[in-house]
């Protein structure tokens, strides 16, 4: 018993307890508070204290979990749904089991997040690594009905595995991943990229498997690919079917971040997701261009490849980088990132230690109001 609540366990038992308190206090004040939804928006499950957790891409999976697939649901990769339609027989009943699930696999995620962050840097950053990703702005989502805490959890065992050189077991929860988010290229290229570097860039220290092992990560978008082809004859639906969420066509990474700064500086949209998005996209800018040599080259082809998808394929209307915030809480690498600065600030600037973690809490706190509010803040 002794082992199983040594120190590192306490501490993030504790930490994702009080996170997960602080947050509630604040989605159900919203959820308290909100007023009549617009028409166009999905209520919720009716159940008062799930309907909190259950909002806007909820409904997908839901959905898909209920009555399978369709055109505009066929972004939402099936990995997440499938374990709603085996844990529940109702929208109730399903929402709950999701809920279970995104808690279970964060507490899980923050747990092998700490290991693979101490291997990474140090125990300070790997202590705060583990606040940095309870009390994300848009962390009030790893307790709700969204894949982020599974994929997450699936991606920080894929890169732990890899980092001890056990390739099969890195392809299996590679595969997991790319079977929960539409990111699974990317991951299987960071994975090989971690490979060659294990191999130090040899092509004569190269070996056939573990390749193929790593190969697993892209059977994910293939078999949802090919399911999507036998169901609507277009094994590329979950691609075109994003203009259904207002995303309609490719762009220069540059084009929706200078849009969403000129519509922010004009007041023709105030949003203050706007700000907030281009800061943490000015940390890793900072960080690759000054600090780039303390990430392993996997780490910053897995943020910058995301991020880069993200971009190049925006949303059409204002503000075009919404969701950028919420994306980035799953590349474990930006946590460290975060938990590293924050950890370098607090030796060199007085008073740091005190005034990161709070307006830190402050943001954490506005978003996941505005999550109870069903107010689009991400």
């Amino acid at each position: 018993m002794r082992q199983l609540l040594d120190r590192p366990r306490r501490e993030i038992l504790l930490v994702f307890a009080v996170a997960k308190v602080f947050q509630g206090v604040f989605v159900y004040a919203g959820y308290l508070l909100r007023g009549p939804l617009p028409p166009q928006t999905w209520p919720g499950v009716a159940n008062w204290w799930l309907n909190p957790w259950t909002t806007y891409d909820s409904q997908w999976y839901l959905e898909i979990a209920a009555r399978g697939y369709r055109e505009l649901t066929a972004p939402f990769f099936p990995l997440y749904p499938l374990w709603l339609k085996i844990c529940g027989h109702t929208d109730v009943t399903r929402a709950l089991a999701g809920v279970i699930i995104s808690n279970l696999a964060f507490l899980l995620a923050l747990y092998f997040l700490r290991r693979l962050t101490q291997e990474d840097y140090d125990t300070p950053t790997a202590r705060a690594v583990v606040w940095v990703a309870a009390f994300y702005p848009t962390a009030a989502v790893f307790g709700a009905v969204y894949t982020e805490a599974l994929f997450l959890l699936f991606l920080v065992l894929a890169f732990t595995t890899a980092r001890r050189e056990k390739w099969a077991a890195a392809g299996f929860w590679g595969l997991l991943a790319g079977a929960t988010r539409n990111s699974g290229p990317v991951v299987f290229a960071a994975l090989l990229l971690d490979y060659l570097h294990a191999r130090r860039y040899r092509l004569k220290a190269l070996n056939l498997k573990p390749v193929l092992f790593l190969s697993l990560t892209l059977a994910g978008p293939l078999l949802f690919g090919l399911y999507l082809y036998f169901q609507f004859s277009d094994p590329l639906l979950s691609l075109k079917s994003q203009h259904h969420f207002y995303r309609v066509g490719f762009a220069w990474p540059w084009q929706p971040l200078c849009a969403d700064l000129k519509n922010f500086c004009t007041g023709r949209n105030p949003n203050a997701v706007i700000p907030i998005n281009l800061l943490f996209l000015s940390l890793i800018g900072y960080w690759v261009i000054r600090r780039r040599r303390a990430l392993r080259p996997a780490y910053l082809f897995l943020l910058l490849g995301v991020v880069l998808m993200h971009l190049c394929y925006p949303r059409a209307n204002s503000p075009h980088t919404i969701g950028l915030i919420r994306y980035l809480s799953v590349l474990f690498p930006f946590l460290q990132i975060l938990a590293a600065g924050y950890v370098a600030a607090t030796k060199k600037v007085k008073g740091a230690k005190i005034l990161l973690p709070l307006a830190y809490f402050l943001v954490n706190a506005f978003f996941a109001f505005g999550f109870g509010l069903k107010s689009f803040l991400e």
